[in-house]
């Protein structure tokens, strides 16, 4: 048992949980709901590296456990009363010997779009934990080169339609994207993504009602014209051989943002990252003369932040105008769950914030990290 593995994956795995515990679940301000879903689909070859064959269609059965929000939260009635879920389930890939099965949990945010109280679409993103059956292994296993580890990462995100029955049954169909990956902190990591169709139902066990959802007006809230936030904090990966040593990135970013509308804030900066095993690469290899010099990558970004309340996500994309030679394509991109630690201020603008992101070059995850945020 690798001590980094292990317990990187299990700092991961206590803020995954926090960012579902930590809201205060008051008496009446949520209804509890359960959602059964089955998932039909085929894993995708995203790379020609990508060994496994796939003889068989993947399966899922998914048991997704709801709170759905009345408003109780001005910032609630903003997003049209989104819902929190925990999903949990199994995962059939449709090669059994090689790449073995799957169980996860997956804390889950539900943002509804748009519909009336008999029609909605909604769409649904999570990132959570999972062990899988199988892995690569030297010997035993050595086609499985997409999956390192039993411990993963899993993502999922989806478009669904609740097709209203009576006051507390809904059908539900849908489609939705999954990804499994140890997001190099362990090698080989090409990941499993799958596209998949979805159906299922949600039964509501809240007393029947004739008006769920608080309706009280909103107040406008007055936003700084500009904002600035700044994030520091440590990836870790495997890049050279499986099974060898973790090396840490040190990340350090810079931004400028605007609030556009009362919850999303676009913004563009500067990304700096030192990474450790470019500066013992170049150091073996003898590249150069300035080893740490040219283990720093920078690259200019833009991103936009979505906000429900103390939890929000990003999507950044950046392109390195200095590269280091571990560092990949020039593009990349980056995923992130913040939760909000403490606010202050007026209308609570500053924030002191703790996030998970997933660094990937399109399709091909690189890393993961976890960042401490300020914004003032």
């Amino acid at each position: 048992m690798n001590f980094f593995k292990h317990g990187f994956l299990l700092v991961l795995l206590i803020h995954l949980s926090v960012l579902l515990s930590a809201q205060q679940l008051k008496k009446n301000a949520f209804k509890f709901e359960l959602e059964p879903v089955l998932k039909y689909g085929k894993i995708l070859k995203h790379t020609v590296n990508f060994k496994p064959e796939i003889e068989q269609p993947s399966y899922t059965a998914e048991l997704n456990f709801i709170w759905q929000s009345k408003g109780g939260k001005e910032w609630q009635r903003m997003l049209n009363y989104p819902a929190w879920g925990l999903a949990t389930g199994y995962t059939y890939f449709g090669n059994k010997n090689i790449l073995g099965e799957e169980y996860f949990i997956v804390p889950k945010v539900e943002f509804r779009l748009v519909g009336n109280k008999d029609l909605q679409l909604w769409l649904e993103a999570g990132v959570g934990i999972a062990w899988l059956t199988k892995h690569y292994d030297a010997l035993e296993n050595s086609t499985n080169n997409v999956i390192a580890s039993s411990i993963n990462n899993s993502s999922s995100l989806g478009l669904k339609i609740n097709i209203k029955a009576n006051s507390k049954l809904s059908f539900v169909i849908g489609s939705s994207f999954t990804h499994s990956s140890t997001g190099d902190v362990r090698m080989p990591n090409l990941g499993i993504n799958i596209p998949t169709l979805d159906f299922g139902f949600r039964y509501s066990f809240a007393k029947n009602e004739k008006e769920p959802f608080i309706r009280d007006s909103l107040t406008s809230q007055k936003r700084k014209s500009v904002v600035l936030t700044l994030r520091t904090g440590i990836g870790m990966y495997e890049i050279f051989v499986p099974d060898g040593p973790i090396y840490p990135i040190i990340i350090n970013e810079t931004g400028l943002g605007k609030y556009v509308g009362g919850w999303n804030k676009f913004s563009i900066g500067v990304e700096s990252f030192y990474s450790s095993a470019n500066y013992h690469f170049v150091q073996e290899q003898k590249i150069g003369t300035n080893y740490k010099k040219q283990s720093i990558s920078i690259a200019p970004f833009i991103q936009d932040e979505m906000e429900w309340g103390p939890v929000s996500f990003t999507m950044l994309f950046a392109y390195q105008l200095k590269q280091t030679q571990l560092s990949g394509t020039d593009m990349y991109q980056k995923l992130g769950v913040n939760h909000t630690i403490v606010s202050f201020g007026e209308n609570n603008q500053h924030k002191i914030s703790l996030g998970i992101f997933l660094t990937t070059h399109w399709a091909n995850a690189d890393y993961v990290s976890s960042l401490l945020s300020f914004q003032l």
